[in-house]
């Protein structure tokens, strides 16, 4: 809270509110309602991808993978330390009946995709942007631990048998009629990142990643087309790109103060856009990422509430307490 708040004030301290307010009036909403459109295509997007994750897995609805996806955005808005990701696994596991830890393992998978993508983005955009050293230094750095991760990973799936017999003796230390447990959740994960193993689904998984982040950020040139900022398509791909690294800087959910100060340091001190105009389109299209997510994903708990409430912890508490109540009522009669 004390680092969204402090980002905050950093970026709207010296804000003229009446040249904002113009902005905002003067901002085309077409072309904002067809941004928040795009948007939810993107996330069609990557349900898709995060079908292809689950390889060899075929038969996954992508109904409940768009569903999950969107519930998760709605939790990471109103809750913090991104437990939507936690949730979205386990609703998934449950709709679909598959290991929660493998849910979870394509999740590490999809972020990893993620920063390899956008940090090939940042790469091309060298040229064409004038990219500040720091950011520079900072993309080197999450360049080396995104390739050492994935290529830790690959190496653990394919040395499956070496890999489980490390962590066969790491859970030593673990309670005895705890290890089968930890062993088949151990498997599960090994199972979802084979799927970097795989040379075939690899290339297809990079190229799901190429068009998603593409489309996010035609979503990002629509809102500053909105506004007339005039500052192209490979503007609207770097603001994408240090939004997206943005959200590794703790903040309040949804990323409030944070994302705004990014974007507002951004398009006024490397595209030297108005601080006005800047603030307005901050707040605008924070807004556009923030909402629709959160109407998708509590429009898939309603439609299909009778599903998720039937398979959720408090029906099997219920469960639960019935099984324990019914012997002793039993017992009374």
């Amino acid at each position: 809270m004390l680092v969204s708040v402090g980002a905050l004030y950093w970026a709207l301290k010296d804000v003229d509110w009446g040249g904002v307010a113009t902005a905002a009036r003067e901002a085309n909403y077409w072309l904002i309602a067809a941004a928040a459109i795009l948007l939810c295509f993107t996330i069609f997007l990557r349900a898709l991808r995060w079908r292809v994750i689950f390889h060899p897995l075929k038969d996954l609805n992508p109904w409940y993978l768009f569903g999950s996806l969107n519930v998760a955005y709605l939790i990471n808005n109103v809750l913090p330390f991104n437990v939507g990701e936690l949730a979205r696994a386990y609703l998934l596991s449950e709709l679909e009946g598959i290991s929660a830890t493998r849910s979870l393992s394509t999740i590490v998978v999809e972020r990893l995709l993620d920063v390899v993508t956008l940090l090939l983005f940042l790469v091309v955009l060298v040229p064409f942007v004038d990219i500040p050293s720091r950011a520079r230094w900072s993309a080197a750095f999450l360049a080396i631990g995104a390739t050492a991760g994935t290529l830790t990973l690959i190496l653990l799936s394919r040395q499956r048998e070496i890999s489980m017999r490390l962590i066969g003796s790491m859970f030593r230390i673990a309670p005895e009629r705890a290890r089968a447990k930890l062993t088949d959740m151990a498997q599960s994960a090994l199972d979802g990142f084979a799927v970097l193993s795989n040379p075939r689904v690899a290339i297809e998984l990079f190229a799901w990643s190429v068009v998603t982040w593409l489309s996010v950020s035609v979503v990002v040139l629509l809102g500053t087309e909105a506004f007339s900022l005039d500052v192209g398509f490979a503007a609207a791909v770097f603001l994408v790109i240090v939004t997206t690294f943005g959200f590794f800087i703790p903040a309040t959910p949804g990323s409030i103060g944070v994302y705004d100060g990014i974007v507002i340091a951004t398009l006024t001190k490397v595209f030297d856009v108005p601080n006005e105009a800047a603030v307005s389109y901050a707040l605008i299209i924070h807004l556009v990422f923030y909402l629709p997510p959160m109407f998708l994903g509590l429009g898939f708990l309603w439609k299909e509430r009778r599903l998720w409430q039937r398979t959720s912890f408090l029906a099997k508490l219920g469960s639960f307490q019935r099984d324990q109540i019914e012997p002793i009522s039993g017992a009374s009669g």
